[in-house]
């Protein structure tokens, strides 16, 4: 009797056991989301049934604006995002869990934006008037660099916060007099004319880097999930080169804009960057002199006070490993 009651308990035990590990399995990796066409090949993959042909579980998680993911993560709600490194930095101020670049999408090249209404033709005529800019986000360090080109700083204008959803509204309604944006928002607005630009990162060229990050907590607990991530990420990459207007109908329907103006999107004004392309960022270093101009600009804005040193920020782990 007593060693039938023995068996029965470590029958129970080892089911239990076997259902913890089974949910443990089925746990996905979150995955922020912010609307951004270097972003969107996430959604792509999904849509294709790569994550599970990898066999990862990803969820994806929109947000309005990337400030948002950033703070989504900090409180840890997701393991991930696509951001860019601005929000990888002021995360490493605000998260116990380091935030690392595990691969580098696309740098922005025109893309990101300051629109202003009729009448605001350059830079300086943006002195006393209000701005709507994403707060601790890139938007910010947009601002910055551009006001610096004009010989100003952000004490001359009336920032005001906002995230994309709702800027182009506002300025439709003359509440802004000009925001910090990109797509899809910023072909909406010079669609239909509503404003100019007067600012874009052709000018600063380089510098606005977009990437997928995920916290070192993932990173080392579920290193082959993050793999698989990145892997499905690149084949939808190729998807797109042999597959263009499927492709393209897919991921123009979610950001609300023609194929052609995605397509449009994702060659004029910025440079999608290959799997290829990962090791000279992440393994020989290209990104770190990026990173150092991105933390610089941070503290001079105060936005940042204890910065880490920039190769912190990134990892060269899965410029194989996701192949």
């Amino acid at each position: 009797m007593l060693h039938k009651l023995a068996l029965t308990k470590a029958l129970v035990v080892l089911a239990l056991l076997m259902f913890l590990a089974g949910c443990e399995r089925r746990n996905p990796l979150r995955i922020g989301l912010n609307i951004w066409p270097g972003y969107e090949f996430l959604y792509l993959a999904q849509e294709l049934g790569y994550y599970k042909e990898e066999g990862v579980d990803v969820q994806l998680v929109d947000f309005s604006s990337l400030a948002d993911a950033r703070r989504s993560f900090e409180r840890g709600q997701i393991d991930g995002l696509g951001t860019t490194i601005v929000e990888v930095v002021l995360a490493g101020e605000n998260s116990a869990d380091p935030l690392k670049i595990v691969s580098v999408v696309d740098y922005s090249n025109g893309a990101d934006v300051i629109i202003a209404k009729p009448g605001l033709s350059d830079l300086k005529a943006l002195k006393g008037s209000k701005v709507g800019v994403e707060l601790g986000s890139i938007c910010v360090y947009v601002l910055a660099r551009a006001l610096e080109s004009a010989g100003m700083t952000m004490a001359d204008i009336v920032p005001v916060s906002k995230d994309q959803a709702s800027m182009g509204a506002d300025l439709r309604a003359g509440l802004l007099d000009a925001v910090v944006t990109y797509p899809p928002t910023s072909t909406e607005l010079l669609r239909e004319r509503t404003g100019e630009v007067i600012f874009s990162t052709a000018q600063i060229p380089r510098e606005v880097v977009d990437v997928i990050a995920v916290g070192e907590t993932a990173i080392k607990s579920r290193p082959k999930d993050v793999a698989a991530l990145l892997r499905a990420f690149y084949r939808a990459q190729d998807y797109l080169a042999k597959h263009p207007a499927e492709a393209l109908r897919i991921m123009s329907a979610r950001e609300g804009v023609t194929p052609e103006e995605f397509s449009i999107s994702l060659t004029d004004g910025m440079r999608m960057l290959s799997a290829s392309d990962q090791a000279l960022y992440l393994r020989e270093g290209r990104i770190k002199p990026i990173v150092a101009g991105t933390i610089d600009v941070l503290r001079q804005n105060r936005l940042i006070i204890q910065p880490k040193p920039e190769h912190t920020y990134y990892t060269d782990f899965f410029t194989t490993e996701a192949r």
